[in-house]
């Protein structure tokens, strides 16, 4: 009987733990953010090392697109994490409450850096789309792996976005900036399947 009035505190207790638990600091925020760089910096060797004699390779599971599709289905999962662990977490230095902070910066620059990375990776592979005209089965494949990281990077730039109210205007016109370099990508892919 004495029990009894424990179990509603218990079940509250354990609601206040889940959300506790769902919320990132700044600092992860940041490193989740920077590993989705590093990994995508690390596409770039691969990415440049295309040419009309490895691409084809593809059909074996060989020369740099597999390595360079995983990589962004990797990108993908590991953003896709980073999403979910988001969700609970409270707004970074709201602009009413005080001026721009160092966790709201912290945050803002590692997303930045992301974007910068991201473009150049982007655009290595847009220039190399260039000389793969007359080989179309790469298209497809790593067109449907940039539509993956797209998804995600719109998922997470919108959860910044209104986590770093302070930062709404800077981190929209990255992920714009981003987004466009983002679709050129798939269009260029996309266009090798004619």
């Amino acid at each position: 009987m004495r029990f009894s009035f424990l179990k509603p505190v218990v079940a509250a207790m354990a609601l206040c733990g889940t959300a506790v638990m769902g919320s990132l600091t700044p600092q992860q925020i940041a490193d989740g953010l920077s590993s989705m760089t590093q990994k995508t910096q690390a596409l770039q060797a691969p990415a440049q090392s295309i040419t009309l004699i490895n691409a084809p390779l593809i059909v074996i599971g060989q020369g740099p697109f597999p390595q360079i599709i995983y990589g962004f289905n990797d990108i993908v999962s590991t953003g896709n994490t980073l999403i979910s662990q988001l969700e609970g977490t409270g707004p970074i230095q709201k602009r009413a409450l005080e001026a721009r902070g160092p966790d709201a910066d912290l945050v803002f620059a590692a997303f930045r850096e992301l974007s910068r990375v991201s473009q150049a990776t982007l655009n290595i592979l847009i220039g190399k789309a260039n000389i793969l005209s007359s080989v179309p089965v790469v298209g497809e494949p790593v067109a449907t792996a940039l539509r993956g990281f797209e998804g995600t990077i719109d998922s997470i730039a919108i959860a910044l976005i209104n986590l770093l109210q302070v930062h709404g205007n800077d981190m929209a016109n990255d992920a714009n900036s981003l987004g466009d370099t983002i679709q050129l990508a798939i269009q260029s892919y996309q266009s090798l399947n004619i």
